[in-house]
């Protein structure tokens, strides 16, 4: 069982009391569950079915070729050409297709249920090399779908600086698989066509088909004016359905991957740093990364998507680390939200805040125990190179002090963004800078928000580290930005 310190609990009491329980669907290539009350023993037995059904399924790539229905005009001197090219370049292939094995079922199952052909199952083979973090520096398309942005927000797609969507292997494929569809739709049912507009668009398609009918000359697909790159694309794609197809022909070995679910996504309900995730579901942060590419930063945004995607056989650890840590007494380190200091700090019944007891919120009644606060303490929000010493003096109080109001060991580890109460109540100081804080002075029109995102932050860390309880700024006051 894992060893719990004293950083990870902070990151338990953001998703604890939020049990993973209850199959949501499982007929799309994924398994999803949901917060719930209770993991119970018979959603551990469909687990550990999955899991056995993994470790027992046929290779995909003899399901796959089986499922295949585009013509592939083997024949075709531009098929034959882009054949040779895979032939002599087999280290790309193998690499892509050993990149593109987690995600393999999943997109096959989602063209599957919209009737599309398996074939498209391999398009980002020719977009990315199933790269999720592929990035076009000219275009800026994304993803192993290589989606552009504003294709992408039509589709729904998020994208901010914490998370973007092209790059979520599970968004990103319904999103572009629905566009496919929509193209196939558009040319009445012309593969060739809608395959060659996912990469130029429709309109240029359009137009060289408008170009063939005002010169008399054939519309079909081969005999279009395209864009070399474009005239390229639907060849690389049918020579690849082709090698999938004849691999004894063309002494092709594919990598092994089972014809069965291997992800799940969980929802966590909850912001958390993925270094936390990754060692609460006993997978490498590299493994997290790779499997969850849309998140940018750390941690996962402040407004969700609250998903994480895990392998199926580390959903049970992740959820029993999460909710019931082996071994370890209930989490009692504290965290509050500046919008809770200030109500706190400001609410008129000081009576009762002097009483030594209040609730956060009613919905964490039965996750947080009481905690003393004192009107005039305030939230601090652990930096770069921060420690228990380093914090305690810069406020004058010692580290056993504060060890003692969060009710953590004085040897604790901490972690950026970690959040600490400060018994400051007797005083005010000044925040102290740290390398590669930045100190701004506050011009006419500014407001918190505003220097927020000028500087890529947050308004809650402006907030936290300048001690400020609301929102009213003065022109002329000196604030100092944090790096994180």
């Amino acid at each position: 069982m894992l060893s719990w310190s004293a950083s990870l609990k902070n990151t338990l009491l953001l998703i604890s009391g939020l049990l993973l329980s209850g199959i949501l669907y499982a007929n799309e290539g994924i398994q999803v569950y949901q917060q719930n009350s209770h993991f119970s023993s018979e959603r551990k037995r469909l687990i550990a079915d999955d899991i056995d059904r993994y470790n027992n399924a046929d290779n995909i790539w003899d399901i796959l070729r089986q499922e295949f229905a585009l013509p592939h005009y083997e024949d075709n001197p531009l098929v034959q050409e882009r054949i040779a090219w895979f032939l002599n370049h087999q280290s790309y292939l193998m690499s892509a297709m050993n990149r593109a094995a987690p995600y393999l079922y999943y997109i096959f199952q989602q063209a599957k249920k919209r009737n599309l052909p398996a074939e498209l199952v391999l398009l980002p083979i020719i977009e990315s090399a199933y790269n999720p973090f592929a990035r076009n520096a000219s275009s800026g398309a994304a993803g192993i779908w290589q989606m552009m942005r504003d294709t992408a927000s039509g589709y729904g797609i998020r994208q901010n600086r914490w998370y973007d969507g092209r790059r979520d292997v599970v968004a990103s494929t319904k999103a572009a698989l629905n566009h496919l569809a929509y193209l196939q739709s558009f040319f009445q049912g012309n593969w060739l066509l809608a395959i060659a507009a996912y990469d130029t668009g429709e309109g240029n398609v359009l137009s060289a088909i408008s170009k063939n009918i005002k010169n008399g000359e054939s519309i079909d697909y081969w005999d279009l004016p395209l864009a070399e790159e474009t005239r390229d694309y639907v060849p690389r794609l049918l020579a690849l359905a082709v090698i999938i197809s004849h691999p004894d022909k063309y002494f092709i070995q594919f990598p092994s991957v089972p014809n069965a679910p291997y992800l799940a996504e969980v929802d966590i309900g909850a912001h958390v740093d993925l270094k936390h995730a990754a060692y609460l579901a006993g997978i490498s942060l590299k493994k997290l990364k790779q499997l969850n590419p849309g998140y940018s930063r750390s941690a996962t945004g402040p407004h969700g998507p609250f998903k994480l995607v895990l392998p199926i056989e580390n959903v049970e650890q992740f959820s029993e680390n999460t909710i019931r840590p082996p071994h370890v007494a209930p989490p009692i380190s504290r965290t509050i939200l500046a919008s809770e200091q200030e109500e706190l700090t400001n609410t008129k019944n000081t009576e009762a805040i002097s009483n030594d007891r209040k609730m956060i919120s009613t919905a964490l009644q039965n996750t947080f125990e009481k905690y003393t606060l004192q009107p005039g303490d305030t939230l601090y929000m652990v930096r770069k190179r921060d420690d228990l010493t380093k914090i305690a003096k810069r406020f004058h109080i010692t580290p056993s002090i504060l060890a003692s109001v969060n009710r953590i060991r004085p040897d604790s580890a901490l972690y950026i963004g970690q959040k600490l109460i400060i018994p400051t109540h007797h005083k005010n100081p000044a925040p102290e800078l740290i390398p590669g804080d930045t100190v701004y002075m506050v011009r006419k029109g500014d407001t918190i928000d505003k220097i927020a995102r000028r500087f890529h932050t947050t308004a809650e860390a402006v907030r936290v580290v300048n001690l400020l309880a609301g929102n009213d700024l003065q022109e002329g006051d000196r604030l100092v930005i944090p790096t994180v």
